[in-house]
């Protein structure tokens, strides 16, 4: 691709092409929720590609963002609307209250980051070479920086190299090339650095603090050097192959999902500190429950009228007044008082018969008692379910009601409106039931297995006040009955992951040193699952327990499969898994046939009865 001196002009394609895209849809036969899919599926990918190699000019992102966001509020080719949200807020994330959309930006800076961890992750490659052999030649690819005569592609490439600074941190290994005081190296926290100052002490890498003999943490004099949260954090650690690996996913592998929240959550701190709120108050929008509204049994269409409802974004006459424009205010349905939210919804003459005629008067004066459309939502989404949809497609209703009105059609009346509501929640109910049953309900039980085969089930438990954990298994027969169980505690682990890896381990270490083979295994960590079916997770911090685990897995035949099994199916194991965690962590605890009261009342109660 030729790069001209103006780089505006080199790229300006990308706008065009988002231009002819945005003509071809015909607006007003779009609602909101359609365009919201065609923007996200069709405009925001068009420039996706050249946003993976080159670093765009903040020109080209305010353009294509200004076509795409008048696109959204418009109804008809060139026609200027009123924007009522501000297209930062569109951008945030859903569960923060915006729809989703991409700053451009911040999704370039994540792609090109990708090219960086590319870099990283394979420099034998060819393109690795080449540019190494030119750019940096020490093979230090994190300490690049841009300088004069740089190509633009690589000049792109660098900038997504200090964004890989961020989310990058260091596995341990021997310990030999991490700096414990400079180099990120703890899984916690934003910076992954010690928080114990370093006052006069010499020791400066990792390595110093690995007992040479045993190739474990040298625990007393981690203890002697850090402050006990510290110690805690760094004896958490499994000494792993020394590697970096992306500290932002859960895999361990950088994916450009986790690098464009983690600038987003660099731009909301930044506005924080900026505007001088506590980082840690929560705003108004962030007290809705976002999540709940989009997951709402609704058309898409309802849940954009529910979503601009709670912003206050509808335009009511007072709302527009409000935003500069000479307008009578009075509401247009019953030309008396001014319209609001409160007035339009619930206050005028002409509404109060459709709540009434539904037997939700009541849910009526309670919601014209709020003192914001934010609090109306919430208050909505409070209700009970049946009652929330049914309110929900009546304000949608009456909404298109009162537009019908405002364009000078005549009104519908409340007997209309009610039969239309009836009509709706009827249609709604089928459509979403018609769903649920593609969905059958799983397993709620234990299910036994062959005959002539065994069931392990394992769960881990992690405290994560004090770093620490439980583990606990139980091997059954084809009858149910118990065969081996056992319990223990786990003094220091990072995350729920790492539990359940270690789970994995010591009950498959118990039951093949007492013998047992041909047995089938089952957890309800659909994330282990997958970890052991592949090395997707050997990057991440329990990825030295993965790798033991389908090391013994490949060496003992026996062992017929792992499998995902609901909570319900796996109660037994997480009950001594708890028990273990209350455990001194020197006590462990084995039982074989016959089982004790207490262990066999959990075999029979996670064989009869869901506890989910």
């Amino acid at each position: 691709m030729y790069m001209g001196r103006s780089k505006k002009k080199t790229f300006n394609y990308l706008k065009e092409r988002v231009w002819k895209k945005i003509q071809g849809w015909k607006e007003k036969l779009l609602s909101r929720a359609g365009k919201d899919i065609l923007i996200k599926a069709v405009a925001q990918a068009i420039p996706a590609f050249a946003m993976s190699c080159f670093d765009l000019t903040k020109t080209l992102y305010d353009e294509i963002s200004s076509l795409i966001s008048r696109f959204f509020w418009a109804q008809h080719d060139r026609e200027n609307k009123m924007h009522w949200i501000a297209w930062d807020k569109l951008c945030s994330r859903t569960e923060k209250g915006g729809l989703g959309y991409r700053d451009l930006h911040l999704f370039n800076l994540a792609m090109l980051a990708r090219q960086a961890w590319r870099l990283l992750s394979n420099l034998d490659s060819l393109c690795a070479r080449v540019l190494k052999a030119k750019y940096f030649p020490d093979g230090k690819l994190m300490e690049v920086r841009e300088s004069p005569g740089i190509s633009y592609s690589w000049r792109s490439i660098v900038r997504g190299v200090q964004l890989l600074k961020v989310g990058l941190i260091w596995r341990v290994g021997d310990g030999t090339d991490i700096d414990m005081w400079n180099d990120p190296w703890i899984p916690l926290g934003t910076t992954r650095r010690p928080i114990t100052p370093r006052r006069g002490i010499v020791l400066n890498k990792v390595a110093d603090l690995i007992n040479p003999i045993t190739g474990e943490w040298d625990r007393e004099l981690i203890q002697d050097i850090f402050w006990e949260e510290d110690v805690k954090n760094i004896l958490a650690i499994p000494v792993h192959n020394g590697y970096s690996e992306w500290h932002f996913d859960p895999r361990g592998i950088f994916s450009v999902k986790s690098a464009y929240h983690t600038l987003e959550y660099q731009r909301d701190r930044q506005a924080i500190r900026q505007t001088g709120e506590s980082s840690s108050g929560k705003t108004s929008s962030a007290a809705l429950q976002w999540e709940k509204l989009w997951r709402l049994n609704h058309l898409p269409k309802v849940k954009h009228f529910l979503w601009r409802l709670a912003h206050n974004s509808l335009p009511l006459r007072q709302n527009i007044s409000k935003r500069g424009m000479e307008i009578d205010t009075r509401c247009p349905v019953c030309l008396r008082l001014d319209e609001n939210g409160g007035h339009c919804f619930f206050k005028c003459k002409f509404v109060k018969p459709c709540w009434r005629m539904l037997n939700f008067e009541h849910i009526r004066q309670e919601l014209s008692l709020q003192t914001s459309t934010l609090d109306v939502c919430k208050h909505i989404l409070n209700l009970r379910e049946d009652i929330m949809l049914t309110t929900v497609i009546l304000l949608w209703n009456w909404w298109d009601a009162r537009n019908k009105v405002n364009a000078g059609e005549d009104r519908r009346t409340h007997e209309e409106v009610y039969s239309r509501v009836i009509r709706m929640v009827s249609e709604n109910s089928l459509l979403f039931q018609d769903k649920a049953r593609g969905n059958p309900s799983s397993q709620s039980t234990w299910c036994p297995p062959p005959q002539g085969v065994l069931k392990l089930n394992i769960d881990g438990a992690f405290q994560a006040a004090n770093l620490s954990g439980g583990w606990g298994f139980i091997l059954r027969d084809h009858e149910g009955n118990g065969v081996l169980a056992r319990a223990g505690r786990i003094e220091l682990v990072h995350d729920a992951l790492s539990a359940e890896a270690v789970a994995c381990l010591h009950a498959l270490r118990a039951v093949l040193n007492h013998g047992f083979s041909y047995f089938s295994v089952e957890t309800d960590s659909s994330i282990l699952v997958s970890a052991l079916d592949s090395a997707c997770y050997d990057q991440s911090t329990a990825g030295v327990t993965f790798k033991q685990i389908r090391t013994l897995l490949r060496m003992d035949l026996g062992i017929i499969k792992v499998s995902f099994a609901n909570h319900s199916c796996n109660s037994c194991a997480h009950e001594l898994a708890l028990k273990g965690a209350s455990w001194d962590p020197c006590h462990m605890s084995i039982w074989a046939d016959p089982l004790p009261d207490f262990v066999q009342c959990f075999v029979v109660r996670d064989y009869t009865e869901p506890r989910y």
